[in-house]
């Protein structure tokens, strides 16, 4: 718990220090530096260097590509001056010539004074052996590991249950155990969306947007559906007719975000998808804190027993993760450029994640000890 008001203290500082360098739309005449740009790509496909004039000044960053002279070998191939990472991230002769030309403009806007712009609707980072942001991809990493730490435990729990099923052990099993394989699924998605994030931004390209998006997607349909079979307490049968109607739900909106009505317009529908996934996690958070904080339970059961009311023993783990993470997801509000060419606000709220998701399976932890979140009491008559 010491470890996580640590960590609110320090993405607050963050969030404090981050508007100062937060980029502001300056007053100037964009059809300039967008003719710059393509004149530089013109050049850089012509002889391989993102050489380009202004003021009669000549700007250029990094090396000349030779293999890259008349727009690159013919045959497909990489050229020889590119090194290991560059190939196995998928770099091109022209992605190459993008990446040095933004970088170059960058100088020139630098030398006037001019605070840095985005290109292709993105910052221009600083490349690491063929890595776009590496910042971004170290922490979508380190949320990966974290699940990837926890699933064996989740998935061990699911086995004890299992067992404790087929012996007839109802002090171990409940009626409502669908929750625990549920659990299990959830997990999995989370680090498949962890793993998508992290190639995404390490080359964005068609494919890799998609993938991430699409498992983006998967992870908040997920979540909200594991919270709805574990607080309603449904069986197998329920559970599996409430997650064909999930997966119908789920590729209908793939295909709406990702076929605009208008492609002339747009590529992608954010407003759309941003509105039914702010919608899916408000309804998330509205359904699961609750239930955890005074879970009501109802009287009867098997033989004479009783149901007690009793709040979730993860709540505290529950309510700190929901706090963190919202917290560390304000990063996104500022958008400022990369720090040192590295540290972006989308890359420092994946930084600020990793601890939230041991908070997490600290929730999932109890809740799977918890028989199904029922508490069992004996009668007064009975004791």
């Amino acid at each position: 718990m010491r470890r996580s008001l640590v960590l609110l203290a320090i993405l607050a500082l963050l969030g404090c220090i981050a508007p100062a360098a937060r980029a502001e739309k300056p007053q100037e005449d964009w059809q300039l530096w967008s003719n710059m740009y393509m004149r530089c790509l013109y050049n850089c496909g012509f002889d391989g260097c993102s050489r380009l004039g202004y003021k009669n000044v000549t700007y250029m960053v990094g090396e000349c590509v030779d293999g890259c002279v008349d727009r690159g070998p013919k045959d497909g191939s990489h050229p020889p001056e590119f090194d290991l990472g560059m190939r196995l991230t998928g770099w091109t002769c022209q992605t190459d010539c993008q990446y040095r030309c933004m970088h170059t403009l960058q100088a020139i806007r630098k030398g006037e004074g001019l605070q840095p712009a985005k290109y292709y609707g993105k910052w221009s980072f600083t490349r690491v052996y063929g890595i776009q942001e590496f910042v971004s991809v170290v922490a979508s990493l380190a949320n990966m590991a974290v699940h990837l730490r926890f699933i064996p435990m989740v998935f061990r729990a699911v086995w004890n249950r299992k067992a404790g099923a087929n012996t007839g052990a109802m002090d171990v099993v409940s009626r409502g155990d669908a929750f625990a394989a549920t659990w299990l699924v959830n997990s999995v998605v989370n680090a498949n969306a962890w793993w998508w994030s992290a190639v995404f931004h390490a080359r964005d390209t068609k494919w890799t947007t998609f993938m991430d998006y699409t498992s983006a997607n998967v992870l908040m349909f997920s979540a909200l559906y594991s919270v709805l079979v574990r607080t309603l307490e449904l069986d197998a049968k329920r559970a599996v007719v409430l997650l064909a109607a999930f997966a119908a739900w789920l590729v209908t909106h793939v295909r709406m975000v990702n076929d605009p009505p208008d492609r002339r317009v747009e590529s992608y529908r954010w407003a759309l998808n941003m509105n039914v996934m702010i919608g899916i996690a408000v309804t998330h958070w509205a359904i699961v804190l609750p239930w955890a904080y005074g879970c009501r339970l109802r009287k009867g059961g098997f033989g004479s027993e009783s149901r007690t009311v009793l709040s979730h023993p993860g709540r505290h783990s529950l309510a700190l993760f929901a706090a963190l993470w919202h917290l560390a997801a304000l990063a996104e509000v500022f958008d400022f450029p990369p720090l040192l060419g590295y540290l972006d606000s989308h890359a420092l709220w994946h930084c600020g994640t990793p601890h939230c998701v041991w908070l997490w399976y600290r929730f999932l932890r109890e809740d799977l000890r918890w028989d199904g979140g029922r508490a069992v009491a004996k009668t007064k008559k009975e004791q």
